[in-house]
């Protein structure tokens, strides 16, 4: 489980590039990934950049997937909190006599250290699931497919 939330927080801020292979003129390509991009409206978990390139006579279509610029503010505003956390809590158990305040912020310090890798995984599913329907969209623009039904494949035993 740590492996899958260290890949998932890596993920969270890395830039992919993924190209896309256009079964249309450039043209009517660039229409239909402007159609199919406003259908989907502005992504808010990341950054999508494109562009066009033209490869042995056809058309490709290079998408960029970054991260958004608030995902690092986030995280930056996330880790101080937590130190901030930490320190009133070694402050408050070395200065503080009250008994609630030293046990309650100690545990709410060790509930938010807690949350802090749910947090950063639930983040990291949601750039995941719109970058997956920004790459369906995206295909079933260039390649013609119906954005309902998963793409055709082919099994190794059919001619």
């Amino acid at each position: 489980m740590p492996s899958e939330m260290r890949r998932a927080a890596k993920a969270l801020v890395e830039t992919r590039v993924e190209t896309f292979e256009s079964l249309h003129p450039l043209g009517a390509s660039q229409a239909r990934i402007e159609r199919a991009l406003a259908a989907l409206g502005a992504p808010h978990a990341l950054e999508l950049h494109g562009a066009w390139r033209e490869r042995d006579g056809r058309v490709i279509y290079e998408a960029t997937f970054g991260p958004a610029a608030k995902t690092q503010r986030f995280l930056n505003a996330m880790a101080f909190v937590l130190v901030f956390l930490m320190v009133a809590c070694a402050w408050v158990l070395s200065f503080v006599k009250g008994t609630a305040p030293r046990f309650l912020l100690p545990f709410v310090t060790v509930l938010a250290i807690a949350a802090m890798p749910l947090v950063v995984n639930a983040a990291a599913s949601r750039r995941e699931a719109e970058e997956a329907r920004i790459r369906r969209a995206i295909r079933a623009a260039l390649q013609g497919e119906d954005p309902a039904l998963p793409p055709a494949r082919r099994w190794a035993d059919e001619e």
